[in-house]
């Protein structure tokens, strides 16, 4: 191999990757349970987005012909996944279930996030009092079980959809806030910071243009994972009756509630709210823990 030949292999080899993102969505793609998450989680959205179009009947048209000769009559042809109580389509009510999940899955989460993230920015990069003040609050909320909390926010502010989505938000706040400022605190004294603050880069820009970039990772990771947690929390608050107040509201956690009562007669009421839960639920875990491969370079596996 002649010496222009090594030249030019050693130039390929120096070229830029493509940066971080670009080289974790390659190593993404490579990983099949991350593709799998990705497959279920996709499957729900075009649902809940297609839900007009895909739900066979309405999900709150009743229909008390169905049930004349006794409570609930398991899946027929007209009705793929049977009637409920009240003779409304479970299939139906499933379909249009996961709107009212995802949306307030996705708003909880982005509640948590913003208000998480800001704290332990504040947190990580000013230190001193700041940093005392928010972690000891921090370390009251983690104090509490979430689920716990999330329960006391709503009673407090009065069952809704809303009260659930601020309520399961907060709950999640201290995370994002500890996960934030621990990553900040590990990039404040890097030689690009110190340099930045060498040549008069104010503090502000340094934080929001060099510091967060490079410490946000962990936290979309975090964020994907804690999309699984609020799902749960929120179905768990609608089955204690803490969600939405009116029962036709097709919501799973609601859905659950009122199935309860026909546990023994119609199984499938509860079957397939909970199989839902139980399906996006790991299609979230999947894409948190393939997006956590291909972010931490320590858990790496797929070159």
């Amino acid at each position: 191999m002649s010496v222009a030949q090594i030249e030019e292999l050693a130039l390929e080899r120096q070229q830029p990757t493509g940066g971080l993102w670009r080289e974790a969505f390659r190593r993404f793609r490579r990983n099949p349970a991350g593709i799998v998450g990705v497959a279920f989680v996709g499957a729900f959205v075009l649902v809940a987005i297609f839900a007009p179009l895909i739900a066979p009947h309405s999900p709150t048209e009743q229909n008390l012909l169905l049930i004349a000769d006794g409570c609930c009559p398991g899946p027929s042809r007209e009705h793929l996944l049977g009637v409920d109580e009240l003779g409304r389509d479970e299939l139906s009510r499933v379909i249009y279930g996961a709107r009212y999940s995802l949306v307030v899955g996705v708003l909880s989460v982005a509640v948590g996030l913003s208000i998480g993230m800001l704290l332990g920015s504040i947190a990580g990069y000013l230190g001193g009092w700041a940093d005392s003040v928010v972690m000891r609050a921090m370390d009251i909320l983690l104090a509490i079980p979430s689920l716990l909390l999330a329960i006391g926010i709503v009673a407090m502010l009065g069952a809704g959809l809303v009260p659930v989505m601020i309520a399961v938000g907060v709950a999640t706040v201290p995370i994002f806030a500890r996960l934030l400022r621990g990553t900040i605190l590990g990039q404040r004294e890097a030689d690009y910071v110190l340099a930045a603050r060498s040549i008069g880069v104010r503090k502000r820009v340094i934080l929001t243009s060099h510091i967060l970039p490079n410490s946000i990772s962990p936290v979309i990771v975090a964020g994907t994972l804690a999309m699984a947690t609020a799902i749960i929390d929120v179905a768990g608050l609608g089955f204690l009756g803490l969600g939405p107040q009116d029962p036709a509201t097709p919501e799973w956690g609601t859905m659950l509630t009122t199935a309860d009562r026909y546990i023994s007669t119609a199984p499938f009421l509860a079957f397939f709210p909970g199989l839902a839960i139980v399906i996006i639920v790991l299609g979230f875990n999947l894409i948190g823990d393939a997006m956590r491969e291909a972010l931490d370079p320590k858990l790496r596996r797929y070159d």
